[in-house]
């Protein structure tokens, strides 16, 4: 996360024009516009890369600065220790399509954003500034200019909300960039956010691909993702999950480690999966002793893939869970680790590993899985949720 100081004057006085009440652009209006957006926006190439750093910012070290960019882990506060962590490795695969995606308050976080866009203004400027800035944000791959003084009044009021998200890409990685970098925000922008997170997390899924699906028509997107997202609020945890992906929740009970899948495996060879795609008109081909959709996909359920999207479908399995106290770490992972590793020797390694930290965690799973041969990307996020629960 780049730090700069604001260009703006903060009592600076917007003096309206005649223009102002028109209902049509004026030249006014654009070159104002081609202002705001160079003012607003720092360009940080491949922010949603897992090569980015965390980066951590109180409020004594933003101060009055802007924030320009958006990292792949994104906290305003420093827990000591880390409350979470992120591995990744290519695998034997020549590039990383994985993504990921953590941010410690998501509400403060959405505050800061719906600031780069004024109230005041005229409604068909308000969303021209709205799809402008969006298309500004994909293109650079960072978030509009976050107004970090204006983020600190929200701070005592912001709910507790954490959102984390693996994304696994297939056929390259602009999909799983995409969702990276634009999912919370469709999260946030779902009416049902601050009263049904569920359906939040459902209707941000279909608008998501939509996106995606529209931006492949463009040409500016190919291929496609599985996701599995986690959103934490007060002692819920809510797990969307598309694709095969997955989540699991480690428990230690009278000493001894327990792994509770969270999420469902949305691949081709899943029995209720194929009777779906069967129905449709598919047919679930074994290729080398892999089941794959009409002979190609081995998901059953991603973002993308335009050309199978009848078939391969991203409506997301969205679960509820209440964490309790014996509960410990909440791992997500790509594909790639649970390829070689079961649920339980994943809860073991952790369990018969105390003294790591989150970070710690995530290194070894990550590391083991390659000794093991993983030949996919792996990816792995770990949670610590111990002392949630007094």
């Amino acid at each position: 996360m780049l730090l700069g100081r604001s260009s703006t004057n903060p009592r600076r006085k917007v003096i309206r024009s005649k223009a102002f009440s028109k209902t049509e652009p004026t030249h006014f209006h654009k070159c104002w516009l081609a202002r705001f957006l160079r003012r607003i926006c720092v360009a940080v190439d491949q922010s949603t890369t897992p090569d980015s750093t965390s980066s951590w910012h109180t409020p004594s070290q933003i101060e009055a600065a802007n924030i320009g960019a958006v990292d792949s882990e994104i906290a305003f506060h420093q827990h000591n220790p880390p409350t979470f962590a992120v591995s990744t490795r290519s695998g034997a695969r020549a590039y990383n399509e994985d993504r990921f995606r953590a941010i410690d308050n998501l509400d403060l976080y959405g505050r800061g954003l719906l600031e780069v866009v004024p109230s005041s203004l005229p409604p068909f400027l308000v969303d021209l500034l709205k799809s402008r800035v969006l298309e500004k944000f994909v293109a650079d791959g960072c978030a509009p200019g976050l107004s970090a003084h204006k983020l600190l009044k929200y701070e005592r009021a912001s709910e507790d909300t954490q959102f984390f998200g693996v994304y696994d890409g297939h056929g390259g990685a602009k999909a799983s960039s995409l969702l990276a970098l634009l999912f919370p925000v469709y999260i946030l922008a779902a009416p049902e956010y601050t009263t049904d997170l569920a359906a939040a997390c459902h209707s941000a899924s279909m608008a998501m691909n939509e996106e995606i699906l529209n931006r492949e028509k463009e040409g500016q997107c190919e291929g496609g993702a599985t996701a599995v997202t986690l959103l934490i609020r007060g002692n819920t945890i809510m797990l969307s999950n598309t694709g095969d992906c997955r989540a699991i929740l480690v428990t230690t009970r009278d000493k001894v480690a327990q792994a509770t899948q969270l999420t469902t495996d949305h691949k081709a060879s899943n029995d209720q999966e194929k009777q779906r795609i069967e129905e449709h008109g598919g047919m679930v081909l074994y290729i080398k002793g892999v089941a794959r959709v009409n002979g190609h996909l081995a998901v059953a359920r991603a973002f993308g893939d335009a050309e199978l999207c009848q078939l391969v479908i991203a409506d997301p399995e969205v679960t509820a869970h209440e964490l309790h106290r014996e509960d410990e770490y909440i791992v997500l992972a790509s594909d790639g680790l649970w390829d070689v590793l079961t649920n339980d020797q994943v809860a073991s390694c952790i369990s018969n590993n105390p003294w790591l930290g989150v970070q710690g965690i995530a290194n070894m799973l990550a590391d083991h899985a390659i000794e093991l041969g993983a030949t996919d990307n792996v990816t792995v996020l770990v949670v610590d949720v111990r002392g949630r629960i007094p």
